[in-house]
């Protein structure tokens, strides 16, 4: 899925990257590197893609990215604030070859299919990372060390990528899929038609329904639901005065008792629930 090489860059004396980022939104492509990642998110929201998972984040989003898997955050087209992180980035011989680390290799083989972390091992991270944007080399190396050692004991831990994913890196398919994300983008509010996706991929609506489900691991239908949600889930909490039915069919549900089942599928909650619960009333 448009995956592109990212070089890391190492300031004199890193032997990895501690960066804190804060910009209008995350502008990252859907890109790899041979370095292993882990990422927290400190404010912002939208969908979250690893390798063929998509999945919605908001801030206190911890994930540990293995080397050469594909990633990006992506923000809604209607997001307006600062989104925050803090993007930790090195390569896996850093860690060495010592004993006392074998759990933490452990770790970041796990990691070749990205691990979420939640609960207690999130806080404690997310101090230590904090910290870690404010010292020296050699003190920010022994964090490093520190908080990795943390994770691979943390309890709570998800597998975000399937068990037979396989990331595709060819040009061909990177326009084609370009051409597709962005027909899909313009055209969500007013309908996605899976027929005309086809067309811009150059396929056959079968031809193009089993290339979509190979390439991405999520049937299209399902990629364009999974995007509407998201989008619907900011619209609930930012847009009080609309009712439930006004955002559904703003966002391009015809069919409420449709709208209703894919968002209990995707969130737990009914619309109603998750406005109530996410406005605090």
């Amino acid at each position: 899925m448009l995956a592109q090489l990212e070089r890391v860059s190492l300031k004199p004396g890193e032997s990895f990257a501690c960066r804190e980022y804060a910009t209008a939104r995350f502008f990252s492509p859907f890109h790899f590197h041979p370095e292993c990642e882990l990422t927290l998110i400190e404010a912002s929201h939208g969908l979250r893609f690893v390798g063929d998972s998509i999945e919605r984040f908001a801030p206190g989003d911890l994930v540990l990215l293995g080397p050469g898997l594909p990633h990006y955050w992506n923000n809604p087209s209607d997001w307006r604030g600062q989104a925050k992180s803090i993007v930790v980035q090195f390569l896996p011989e850093v860690i060495g070859s010592a004993p006392e680390f074998s759990a933490v290799r452990t770790l970041l083989q796990r990691a070749g299919r990205g691990i979420h972390f939640t609960g207690r091992a999130v806080r404690e991270a997310t101090e230590r990372m904090r910290r870690m944007t404010e010292l020296a080399p050699v003190p920010r190396f022994l964090l490093l060390m520190e908080t990795l050692h943390l994770l691979s004991s943390a309890r709570g831990t998800r597998l975000l990528a399937s068990a037979g994913y396989a990331p595709v890196f060819n040009v061909e398919d990177q326009s084609r899929l370009a051409r597709v994300l962005d027909y899909v983008n313009a055209a969500l509010a007013e309908g996605v038609e899976q027929r005309e996706a086809a067309r811009r991929a150059g396929l056959t609506p079968a031809g193009f329904s089993r290339y979509f489900r190979r390439k991405l691991g999520h049937t299209f239908e399902d990629f364009v639901n999974e995007v509407r949600v998201g989008r619907i889930c900011r619209a609930l909490i930012d847009e009080p005065e609309r009712t439930v039915a006004e955002i559904a069919f703003a966002h391009g549900y015809n069919n409420l008792a449709n709208f209703n089942r894919q968002f209990l599928r995707r969130t737990g909650l009914s619309p109603v629930a998750y406005r109530r619960k996410h406005r605090g009333m």
